[in-house]
């Protein structure tokens, strides 16, 4: 009965360690917005890839102009950072296109575990996000949707690199980038954006 005891108390210590020290585990933050108007009218405003004026937290951004796969962009936040994000694919037919992060600048670094570690402007890693329109009876459905990871590979990351300020920062990007673009094709308006998170 005694090594049965220790035999599970020491199988539970080892799950509870595995739990606790994890390593990332891959997110996908799904947002989306109604706005009142027709959805061609809202796609009109996002569908140019190297336009992202819509967004208050991106200042300014440098492409080539164009909508095709491969097409790069460099994102100037508003706090500064940059990022260099890659056209996956396109579909004007269908009102939605698929990106990727490929660059990101840091803010600083930060000491955690005896190291030096890198915090980059959007705490995730592997990031791949697509945006579109629907139609929904005359109305328009925004939805954008994010996978990541979060910033830090090892185990135990940093508060700083965790899967939670991974979310925090995503879901802020996301929410304040669908109520400005709800806003702007109807100041009057109250959006409300709906965030689901699930890994």
């Amino acid at each position: 009965m005694k090594k049965t005891s220790l035999f599970v108390s020491a199988a539970f210590l080892l799950f509870s360690g595995m739990v606790n020290a994890h390593g990332p585990v891959r997110a996908k933050l799904t947002s989306t917005i109604e706005i009142d108007a027709p959805a061609a009218k809202v796609w009109e405003i996002i569908k140019n890839y190297d336009d992202m004026s819509w967004h208050p937290g991106i200042k300014s951004v440098k492409g080539d102009g164009s909508n095709k796969k491969g097409a790069l962009r460099t994102l100037t936040l508003a706090n500064g950072g940059t990022i260099t994000e890659e056209l996956k694919s396109y579909e004007d037919s269908k009102m939605a296109y698929k990106y990727k992060i490929t660059e990101m600048s840091s803010t600083g670094t930060i000491k955690h575990a005896g190291q030096d570690e890198t915090l980059p402007v959007l705490p995730v890693g592997n990031y791949a996000a697509e945006l579109s329109v629907t139609d929904k009876g005359g109305k328009a459905e925004v939805e954008w949707v994010a996978t990541y990871y979060r910033a830090y590979v090892n185990n135990n990351p940093p508060a700083e690199l965790n899967e939670e300020a991974a979310d925090k920062a995503v879901t802020d990007v996301l929410t304040k980038g669908l109520t400005a673009l709800a806003k702007k094709v109807t100041p009057s308006a109250t959006p409300a954006v709906h965030i689901d998170v699930k890994r």
